[in-house]
C-alpha cells in the first residue's frame, strides 16, 4: 500500500512526502488547541486514522483511473505490442535459421561441384595420356614398317628418252637445251621443267641423265 501511495502521489505531481506534510497541517490547522492537550498517543492514533483515510482515497482514486477506458485501451495496446514483439522475434529466429539452412544447402551443393569438375579433369587427362601413347605407338609402327625407314631409296638415271618423257618434252629439245647451255644452266632447265622440281645433269661417261646432288 505505501508504494502506490507513493506512486499515486507522484502520478499527481507531488510527492508522499509532501503529502503527508499537507495532511498534518491540515490536522494542526483544524485543532491547534487540541494538539497542545492530547497526549501523543492520541495524536498518533487520530493522525495514523487521517492518513489512511487520505491513502484509501487516493487509492481508490488511482484504481478507478486504472480502470478507466483510457487505461484499458493503453493496456490493450500493451498486449498487442507484446504479441507482435514475440511474433517478430520468432520468425527472426526462423528466418535466420531457414537462411543458415539454405547457405549450408549451397555450400553442400559448391563441393559437390567441384568434386564432380574435378572429377571431368581428371578423366580428361587420363583420355589424353591414352590418346598420345596410342599416337606414339601408332607413329613407332608406321616407322617400323614403313618402306620410307632409312634413306629414301636415291632416283635412277635415266635414259635421253626417260627424261624427256619426264619432263614433258621431246628428245631432241632436251638434247638441244644440254648443247646450247651450260651445265648449270641446264640443270636449272631441267628443275624448271620436272614436275617434282628434280635437277638432272649429264653424266658423259654414261651418257645418262642422272639426279644432281
Amino acid at each position: 500500500m505505501w508504494e502506490q501511495f507513493i506512486a499515486c502521489c507522484n502520478s499527481k505531481g507531488t510527492t508522499a512526502t509532501a503529502t503527508l506534510l499537507e495532511f498534518i497541517d491540515l490536522y494542526l490547522g483544524d485543532s491547534q488547541d487540541k494538539v497542545d492537550t492530547t497526549g501523543g498517543k492520541d495524536l498518533d492514533e487520530r493522525l495514523d486514522s487521517k492518513i489512511k483515510a487520505s491513502v484509501d482515497k487516493y487509492l481508490i482514486a488511482s484504481n478507478k483511473s486504472h480502470n478507466s477506458p483510457t487505461n484499458e485501451t493503453i493496456r490493450a495496446i500493451c498486449e498487442r505490442l507484446d504479441k507482435l514483439e514475440s511474433q517478430l522475434s520468432s520468425e527472426s529466429n526462423s528466418n535466420q535459421t531457414t537462411a543458415i539452412d539454405n547457405l549450408a544447402d549451397l555450400s553442400q551443393k559448391v563441393e559437390g561441384t567441384c568434386a564432380r569438375m574435378t572429377q571431368l579433369a581428371e578423366a580428361i587427362i587420363k583420355i589424353q595420356n591414352y590418346l598420345n601413347n596410342q599416337q606414339k605407338r601408332g607413329q613407332k609402327s608406321y616407322y617400323k614398317n614403313s618402306s620410307f625407314q632409312g634413306h629414301t631409296p636415291r632416283m635412277q638415271p635415266l635414259t635421253e628418252e626417260g627424261l624427256a618423257s619426264r619432263l614433258g618434252v621431246s628428245e631432241e629439245t632436251v638434247r638441244k637445251e644440254r648443247i646450247k647451255l651450260p651445265p648449270p644452266l641446264f640443270v636449272a632447265w631441267c628443275k624448271g621443267k620436272d614436275r617434282a622440281g628434280k635437277v638432272w645433269e649429264f653424266n658423259e661417261n654414261t651418257g645418262l641423265y642422272q639426279p644432281a646432288s
